[in-house]
């Protein structure tokens, strides 16, 4: 599967062959494709993981400068793509210092490895930068605005990236699902299986994007070795209600049991920490400009959905 596009295998897999690829958070839910991906391109993946993983992923402790200084040096890599992060919104809404801690000195210790070992770096960043308040679609140079401590923590992390080397990217992304792990479009299939229906709002807007093609347009990131902040999703947005019902069809269930509410009825109910952009829409300006073209958010929908139904025991008939 080459999410990115047949035309982008070919040079992706020229130029990394024999190359060796640190992954952090190779134990995650990108990770489980970008190592991989990695390997299909000629690479050799060392996978970094906060705990020992499947493949034999190296523990490494992002918020331990020290560590990551020894292990990365240890894996003398050529390059490095830093996936690892505190992911959980509300978590980090809750844990500011923590979320800090592993998305904003993390990232700034990766960087500091990348620079004394010579290799290049790609950091994950996401959409949570901008504030979703009327500036969508999001170019690379719009101004960030976060509205969470998971938002600010992953600018310190990019602007740390950046500030250790000019020649570094950040890579931005949306709304990433797909793999064995909690997910949006797990939690669709799931909730309509067991409850028959559910509302979801309509006035939040983004970038749906599977962990599958996100690591096959890192690879292709990687070997055109771009600086700078790039936009990496599939193409197109979607409203969180529209992504439900279009994984409804994919699994064979009625789109009609998928009902639409607004976030304001949807925090009266069930209140959160954290304050969510309400359309961080990413365009892909330069990722298109350097040949790289996800395919649409739906067509990854049609194509991994049936999949995911079947492994929840439903037999998928896409609608």
């Amino acid at each position: 599967m080459m999410g990115v596009g047949s035309t982008d295998a070919a040079p992706a897999a020229a130029s990394l062959r024999g190359m060796r690829v640190v992954v952090t958070g190779a134990g995650g839910q990108l990770g489980g494709f970008l190592v991989p991906a990695l390997a299909a391109a000629g690479a050799t993946p060392v996978g970094f993981g906060s705990r020992p993983g499947p493949g034999g992923a190296v523990p490494v402790d992002v918020t331990d400068e020290a560590a990551v200084l020894a292990a990365i040096a240890a894996a003398r890599p050529d390059a490095v793509i830093h996936a690892a992060a505190y992911t959980d919104v509300d978590g980090c809404e809750r844990d500011p210092a923590r979320a800090e801690a592993v998305n904003g000195a993390g990232s700034a210790h990766v960087a500091a490895a990348a620079v004394a070992t010579g290799a290049h770096l790609v950091a994950v960043g996401t959409d949570f930068v901008f504030p979703g308040d009327g500036g969508a679609p999001y170019a690379e140079d719009s101004p960030p605005a976060p509205l969470s401590a998971y938002g600010a923590s992953k600018l310190s992390g990019e602007r740390a990236v950046l500030a250790a080397s000019p020649g570094f990217a950040v890579a931005r992304t949306a709304w990433v699902w797909g793999g064995p792990g909690k997910h949006f479009p797990r939690t669709v299939v799931r909730t309509l299986r067991d409850r028959g229906e559910m509302e979801v709002v309509a006035d939040e807007t983004g970038c749906p994007t599977h962990a599958g093609d996100l690591a096959d347009a890192l690879v292709a990131l990687l070997a055109v070795r771009a600086g700078g902040i790039v936009h990496l999703t599939n193409a197109g947005r979607a409203t969180r209600f529209a992504l439900a019902r279009a994984v409804a069809v994919a699994a064979g269930l009625d789109p009609a049991s998928v009902r639409s509410t607004t976030t304001e009825a949807f925090l009266a109910r069930y209140p959160l920490p954290a304050r969510r952009p309400a359309d961080s829409t990413l365009a892909n300006t330069r990722a298109a400009g350097l040949g790289i073209r996800p395919r649409p958010w739906d067509e990854a929908v049609s194509a991994h959905v049936p999949a995911l139904a079947a492994e929840l025991g439903l037999a998928a008939s896409p609608r």
